[in-house]
């Protein structure tokens, strides 16, 4: 199901080509998602409403993947989710898997950098939906983990929403929110409970936000 649901999310970033429908078979890859991750994960842990979230994240890394992929220099968009790796093990109680998946996200960054080419944008949302994956299940249905797991891909969503600048602007977003992953990860992802994590995920968001401003600000002067 795990594979099933990578996949449909990744051909849905080339076909069909109606965009319409490529938006409704990534909605149908995100719930492949959840059903993947139901019994093992949210089923009978009270954290049935990540299911809803998830397809949601699920849909907007599906979205946001090729932009940041086309916006950071070879191999950014492949750092990008390293880092989130990173963020998603400082949080979640189960950790054995994170190896093989970092592997995978460093293999993408090197495989660019020996071919001097962008992989195709397909296997960037294959690895970003990996990564999403790697963060539920290594939750173990601990709400507080799944916020911060979660929270790891936000670097990816902000470069995408980020205006387009100068060569750095990009860099410097995802910098800042691979640090806000990092700093949320450490208290409210490792929190006694969700609404500390919820807290922590508010606060780390907002001021990354600010900090964003700031550099598409200084970037424009």
């Amino acid at each position: 199901m795990r594979a099933a649901a990578i996949a449909v999310l990744a051909l849905a970033v080339v076909w069909p080509r109606v965009r319409p429908v490529r938006w409704l078979l990534a909605v149908a890859g995100g719930a492949l998602l959840v059903a993947a991750l139901w019994d093992a994960s949210l089923s009978g842990r009270h954290v049935e409403w990540a299911a809803l979230l998830a397809v949601v994240v699920a849909v907007t890394i599906w979205w946001a993947a090729p932009l940041v992929h086309e916006r950071l220099a070879s191999p950014g968009v492949w750092l990008v989710l390293l880092g989130s790796v990173g963020a998603v093990y400082l949080c979640v109680p189960e950790t054995d898997h994170l190896r093989e998946v970092a592997v995978v996200m460093a293999a993408g960054a090197v495989g660019e950098l020996l071919l001097r080419r962008r992989l195709p944008a397909p296997a960037v949302v294959a690895a970003a939906v990996l990564v999403e994956w790697a963060a539920l299940f290594g939750a173990a249905g601990q709400g507080r983990a799944i916020v911060g797991g979660l929270f790891a891909l936000a670097p990816l969503v902000a470069v995408a929403v980020v205006p387009k600048g100068g060569r750095w602007r990009a860099e410097a977003v995802a910098v800042v929110w691979l640090g806000a992953a990092a700093i949320m990860a450490r208290t409210g992802g490792v929190a006694n409970s969700l609404p500390p994590a919820v807290v922590a995920a508010a606060a780390c968001a907002a001021g990354a936000t600010l900090a964003s401003l700031a550099i598409v600000r200084l970037d424009r002067r």
